[in-house]
C-alpha cells in the first residue's frame, strides 16, 4: 500500500507562527497603541518607507500642513517609529522610518479599546491608500495596470494550513527585502508595491448551508 504524497500545490509542513522576512515588534503598551491610531501618522511611515523625506515633504504628498505634519513625526518618534535622519534642519531636516515591523495585542480592557482604536486606523489607511491608486489606475502604464491585484479567494483550510499559507506568502517576498534599504538594489522602472492581506474564518456554522 503506498503511503499518500503531499500534493505538490499544498505548502509543507510549517513549524508554528509564520515568520515574516524582517524583524517585527510586538506593542502591548496602550499609550504606544493609541498614539499610533491615527491615519495620517500610519501614512507618514508609509511615506517614509520608501525614504527618508521632511516634515514639508511629507505634507506637500498627503495634503497637510507642515506643522501638523511635525506634531505627528515627534509623536511617533516617541516611540521609535521614526528617527531624524542626517541633514537639514528644522522642518527642513529629514527623517527615516523604522528598520522593523510591527503587531500589537491588548492587556486589559484600556489595552482592548487602544488596540480597537489602532485596528480601525491601520484599516482606514489601508482602504483609502487602495481607493487612491484606484482613482489614478487610468493615468499608470498598462504594464502596472495589468499587474495590479485585487483578488478575493475562499478556501477550506485548517489552522495550521493557513498559517502555512501566511508562510508561503512571507517567502515570496524575501527575495526582494533588501531593496527597502538598498535604493541601488532596485532594478529600473522598481517601485513601492502594497500588498494588504486578510485571511479569517467563517463563523462556526458557515459550513452548514452547504450540506
Amino acid at each position: 500500500m503506498e503511503t499518500p504524497s503531499t500534493p505538490p500545490s499544498v505548502p509543507p509542513p510549517g513549524n508554528g507562527k509564520p515568520v515574516p522576512p524582517f524583524p517585527v515588534r510586538k506593542i502591548s503598551d496602550p499609550r504606544e497603541l493609541r498614539a499610533l491610531a491615527h491615519p495620517v501618522r500610519f501614512a507618514i511611515i508609509d511615506l517614509l518607507a520608501e525614504g527618508p523625506l521632511t516634515a514639508t515633504q511629507c505634507a506637500e504628498r498627503l495634503g497637510e500642513t507642515p506643522a501638523n505634519c511635525s506634531y505627528h513625526l515627534r509623536q511617533l518618534e516617541k516611540y521609535g517609529h521614526v528617527f531624524r535622519a542626517d541633514g537639514g534642519h528644522g522642518r527642513e531636516r529629514p527623517w527615516r522610518a523604522r528598520d522593523e515591523g510591527i503587531t500589537w495585542d491588548e492587556d486589559g480592557p484600556a489595552g482592548v479599546a487602544a488596540r480597537v482604536a489602532l485596528d480601525e486606523a491601520v484599516d482606514e489607511f489601508r482602504f483609502d491608500a487602495w481607493r487612491r491608486f484606484r482613482r489614478r489606475r487610468a493615468a499608470e502604464p498598462e504594464p502596472w495596470r495589468r499587474a495590479a491585484l485585487s483578488t478575493d479567494v475562499v478556501a477550506w483550510l485548517t489552522p495550521a494550513e493557513l498559517e502555512r499559507v501566511t508562510q508561503g506568502l512571507y517567502d515570496l517576498f524575501a527575495p526582494y527585502e533588501e531593496r527597502d534599504a538598498d535604493p541601488a538594489a532596485r532594478p529600473e522602472g522598481a517601485r513601492a508595491v502594497r500588498l494588504f492581506a486578510y485571511a479569517y474564518p467563517g463563523g462556526p456554522d458557515a459550513g452548514e448551508a452547504h450540506r
